[in-house]
Parts: structure tokens; C-alpha cells; sequence
């Protein structure tokens, strides 16, 4: 009896990570999102991601940094929408998908870093999605100079360390049918953010439909379409980069 009990227990967690990982891959991403164009020049070096737009006429540009386990294709249609509206926009990789350590979110610095560096004349952008945005607001705290705005998108982050004096604009997304980063808990750490910090609330959407993946474990049904949530946030991001400061 305990030997089928074991093998019961041993299959549905078998079966629930194989859950886990078939939904945390892209869905419905074009592989020509991933293709240069006319219009945008599309270079991967592993662990960055660009989409540089052929006629580059604007000073800001966008680093992203992609939620924990998901595949980062998933953000590939946000960040090409990006670079054809005229702005640079990077994604960049993080080790084993989740960055868990300080070795590994050293790595991730290094490529936020390399690209701020590369380009100083740029004023860049840092966003993430979920964990993405946790590690962004850790990023921000270590590195303002860096940086010229910051967009957290669906994370209850900062928790641990208080943003409160940073230097630039920050804006943070949320979606009302998000169970995963629940507005409540969004708001139970607002006092850590600048007093400045400008709220995007998007009714009706949820935690997964920030990008192009399947289920998202513990979050709700969005009663707005995935492209309409998508189109919101491309819009915000849009306006972060208009308004980021010479």
C-alpha cells in the first residue's frame, strides 16, 4: 500500500512540474517577432536580447527584465512594439529563468550594467515583469546613477528595502484580476516607493497576460483580452519613455 501511495505522490508531482514548465513557455510569439526587419534590427547574444529601431531619433531607452520561470520570449511582442514605436528596447536573460542567487543576480547587474554602459548618452529605462520587477527595484536601490526611470509591472516588490528617496520617476502597473501580485498586497508596500510614484491601474487584467505564456499558478481569470492588457501596458511604457527627463 505505502509503495502505490509513493508512487501516486511521486507521479502527480512529476505531473504538476511538467504542468509548471509546458505553461511557463511562450504562446502564440510570431518566430518573425525574432527577425529583423526594415524597421527594427533584432541581435541576441544569449544572455541579451535587443530590438534596435533602423532610425533611432529618441534619447530613452528600455532594459526589461522578464518574470521568474518564463520562458523570455513571452515578451517579445511588448518589446518589439517597443522598438518600432522608436525605442531601443533590451531584454535581458536571467540565470535559470529566476536569478536566485546573489551570483546569479550579479550576472543579471552586469548585463543591465553593459548596456547602460555601452550607450552612456542613452537615458535608460529599467522594467520587469513580476520577478522581473522585484530584481528591477533591487537593481534601482544599488544602481540609480544607472538609471533615468524605473516601471514595475504586477510585484508587491519592494519589500525588504525601502525606494523612498530614489532619485527618478517610477511607475507601477497593476491589474485588478491579478491573484498573483494582488492589489492589496501592491498597495501594503506603496510607503517604500518615491511619493511621486505614478499608479497604472489596469481594470480587469491579470497577472499572466503581461506576457504571451500559458496558466500562471494561483492567479485569476482577466475579463479584458490578453491584447487589450498588452496594448495598455505598451502604452505606459511608451508615455515612461516620453516623459524620462534629459
Amino acid at each position: 500500500m505505502r509503495k502505490w501511495i509513493r508512487r501516486i505522490w511521486v507521479g502527480s508531482g512529476l505531473a504538476f512540474t511538467v504542468w509548471l514548465v509546458w505553461n511557463a513557455q511562450a504562446r502564440g510569439v510570431s518566430s518573425g517577432l525574432l527577425q529583423s526587419s526594415g524597421a527594427v534590427a533584432v541581435r541576441d547574444s544569449g544572455g541579451v536580447l535587443q530590438f534596435m529601431p533602423r532610425h533611432d531619433t529618441t534619447s530613452a531607452g528600455l532594459i526589461f527584465l522578464p518574470g521568474g520561470a518564463i520562458d523570455p520570449r513571452a515578451y517579445v511582442p511588448l518589446l518589439r512594439a517597443v522598438a518600432e514605436a522608436g525605442h531601443p528596447a533590451v531584454l535581458v536573460r536571467l540565470p535559470w529563468r529566476a536569478a536566485p542567487t546573489d551570483a546569479s543576480r550579479q550576472v543579471v547587474w552586469d548585463r543591465v550594467l553593459a548596456i547602460a554602459n555601452q550607450q552612456p548618452e542613452r537615458r535608460w529605462i529599467l522594467s520587469g515583469h513580476s520577478r522581473g520587477a522585484a530584481l528591477s527595484a533591487r537593481f534601482a536601490g544599488e544602481h540609480p546613477e544607472a538609471l533615468a526611470g524605473l516601471v514595475l509591472i504586477a510585484t508587491t516588490h519592494p519589500k525588504e528595502f525601502s525606494l523612498a528617496a530614489l532619485p527618478i520617476p517610477v511607475t507601477k502597473i497593476y491589474a485588478t484580476n491579478d491573484c498573483v501580485a494582488d492589489s492589496a498586497a501592491v498597495f501594503a508596500n506603496a510607503g517604500l516607493l518615491p511619493a511621486g510614484t505614478r499608479w497604472v491601474r489596469l481594470e480587469g487584467g491579470n497577472h499572466r497576460q503581461f506576457g504571451w505564456y500559458g496558466a500562471q499558478l494561483g492567479d485569476c481569470s482577466a475579463t479584458i483580452g490578453r491584447e487589450a492588457q498588452q496594448a495598455a501596458t505598451l502604452e505606459t511604457l511608451l508615455e515612461s519613455l516620453q516623459r524620462t527627463p534629459p
